[in-house]
């Protein structure tokens, strides 16, 4: 069967010594009954059969079932017997996808047991089973979750770099030239949310795996607690570059504000020059008998002269006031 018509996108008996053997559908279903050797399952939830994978052939409780295919979840580790479930996020690297568009990679583990499950495919998971393929993979099921969580973790620390070289680019376009895009700003604010969201949470998950199952090697307990630690510097960093945003964004509102003001108040000034010529010219147009110089051949000339000589009155007034 294909990955198009089965819930199946590859399963793992890992041989101890980095490498994994590729197994199929038949395969599986021996070595997860019987074998010694650890046991990966990556499946794609997607598809009807998920059920069949895991109630069937893994044989797992429903509440752990109910667990792994819940549609909202956050970064959590809970315990169910000797197994425990834990789910957490990673960045999504798929064709046109928004890589802030989290994808949740839920897991089920036991000393000798491994399933994840995935709704779209995820970049980490892919990196583990190139390195299981190539023999310089884990050694065994806690380390398979090391390599897992070492993998979700650099992404975020690689995109972290990304968002921050296009912040600092944002900030000396602003100091250079002054002219940021507010929807630039905008689009590149919209991650801090979503990662903030789970990567605060997956941090703690990390945490508290490291410290939960008792069958976790200290190799991989220390693996962990480093990737929280990392992760951890992470979410400080979006902190961070959040409120840089937000500086960024008072900056563009506060040089809109002032380039508004300075508008307006060319403005104010022209109504203010214009304002007596306009009384005049209302005065002198209309229609009623004694106007002064409607009859003379210079009423004209005197009229224009009087204007010019008040306008440039009021705007020696204004400059003397300090107004303009």
């Amino acid at each position: 069967m294909s990955d198009m018509d089965t819930a199946l996108v590859a399963a793992y008996r890992l041989n101890g010594q980095g490498g994994g053997e590729l197994l199929s559908v038949s395969e599986l279903q021996a070595a997860w009954a019987s074998d010694e050797a650890p046991v990966w399952m990556h499946l794609d939830f997607r598809h009807d059969d998920v059920a069949t994978y895991l109630n069937d052939l893994a044989e797992l409780d429903e509440t752990v079932v109910e667990a792994l295919l819940e549609e909202d979840t956050r970064p959590r580790v809970a315990k169910f017997g000797r197994g425990i479930v834990t789910t957490l996020r990673g960045v999504n690297h798929n064709p046109g996808a928004a890589m802030d568009d989290m994808i949740s990679l839920r897991v089920w583990m036991t000393p000798k047991r491994m399933i994840t499950l995935r709704r779209r495919p995820l970049k980490a998971a892919s990196d583990v089973r190139e390195r299981l393929d190539a023999g310089d993979g884990a050694l065994s099921v806690p380390d398979l979750l090391a390599w897992l969580v070492e993998a979700l973790v650099d992404q975020v620390g690689d995109y972290s770099h990304q968002l921050d070289n296009a912040l600092g680019e944002l900030e000396e376009l602003q100091l250079a030239k002054g002219d940021v895009d507010a929807d630039d700003l905008t689009r590149l604010r919209r991650p801090f949310i979503t990662l903030r969201r789970f990567m605060g949470p997956q941090r703690d998950c990390l945490s508290q795996l490291a410290q939960s199952p008792q069958w976790l090697d200290e190799s991989t307990q220390v693996a962990l607690r480093e990737n929280a630690n990392q992760l951890s510097r992470y979410v400080e960093d979006f902190s961070a570059m959040q409120e840089r945003a937000l500086i960024l964004q008072e900056q563009i509102w506060s040089e809109h504000n002032e380039q508004l003001n300075q508008r307006m108040y060319m403005l104010a000034i022209i109504t203010t020059v214009f304002l007596p010529l306009s009384f005049l010219t209302g005065l002198l147009g209309i229609n009623v008998g004694g106007i002064p110089g409607a009859d003379s051949p210079y009423g004209f000339a005197v009229f224009i002269t009087l204007t010019l000589v008040m306008g440039l009155g009021v705007m020696w007034l204004l400059k003397r006031k300090h107004w303009w």
